[in-house]
């Protein structure tokens, strides 16, 4: 399965595909002439190239085809830890914030597929790429922290949707987007808690109180409250003697 995010042993490409899968993009990057250069200005530029034609696909509501382009432009922007520390501060800025372009692409590619996962998967790539990055991008970090509680919210998580949204709304306040979902997330809330209630009420109840729930007409719930009175009744009398 594809790897957590840890940016010290593994590729980035490997957060979102398999070992199987990254071989398949590797191959078809170097049989389609989309060879990764040594040279850092190169790769970039056919990074964007492959990023562009995916966002083409994006449009044509080719979601597969936009995703498989996104991986083969991230193949071209994973520089093993090595390259990455010698690179000059202007270098490693370019780099990073190229990747989090990509990673957003992936997210909305997840988002329109209905992938839920993925999409929560995604989003959580992208922000903890911001946050060892150190990129400071508000729009970005909103973007990806709507699109993960849009994804929680359609999972049932509301509550996560919840904290996600609140989030996205703290760091891009008034976007019409993000307080409408957050409204949706925050009745979604109120409901779950409704019924966690009800679920322990009911968990409370001894055999008997159950029993005794329901209309008086059928015969069981007449037969369980009518032991039940009696049962008070012996217990008054005991307590009175």
């Amino acid at each position: 399965p594809p790897g957590r995010m840890d940016f010290d042993n593994e590729s980035l490409l490997r957060c979102f595909i398999t070992e199987e899968e990254e071989k398949a993009i590797i191959e078809w990057n170097k049989e389609n002439d989309h060879g990764r250069s040594d040279i850092f200005e190169y790769r970039l530029e056919e990074s964007d190239k492959l990023r562009e034609e995916g966002n083409g696909f994006f449009k044509d509501n080719d979601f597969e085809t936009a995703l498989h382009r996104y991986y083969a432009a991230i193949w071209h922007l994973d520089f093993d830890i090595g390259q990455q520390w010698n690179m000059m501060e202007n270098h490693q800025l370019d780099l990073n914030s190229r990747k989090l372009k990509v990673i957003g692409n992936i997210c909305a590619a997840h988002l329109k597929a209905k992938d839920w996962t993925k999409t929560k998967h995604a989003a959580d790539v992208g922000l903890r790429h911001m946050k060892k990055s150190d990129l400071k991008d508000n729009e970005a970090e909103a973007r990806l922290l709507y699109r993960k509680g849009l994804a929680n919210l359609e999972r049932g998580f509301s509550e996560d949707a919840y904290e996600s949204l609140k989030k996205a709304d703290s760091v891009n306040p008034g976007d019409r987007q993000i307080r409408q979902a957050l409204q949706q997330a925050s009745k979604g809330q109120k409901e779950d808690k409704v019924k966690a209630k009800e679920v322990w009420k009911d968990k409370l109840l001894s055999e008997e109180d159950k029993a005794c729930q329901g209309s008086w007409s059928q015969p069981s719930v007449l037969f369980a409250r009518t032991r039940a009175r009696l049962r008070r009744c012996c217990r008054r009398k005991d307590k009175g003697q």
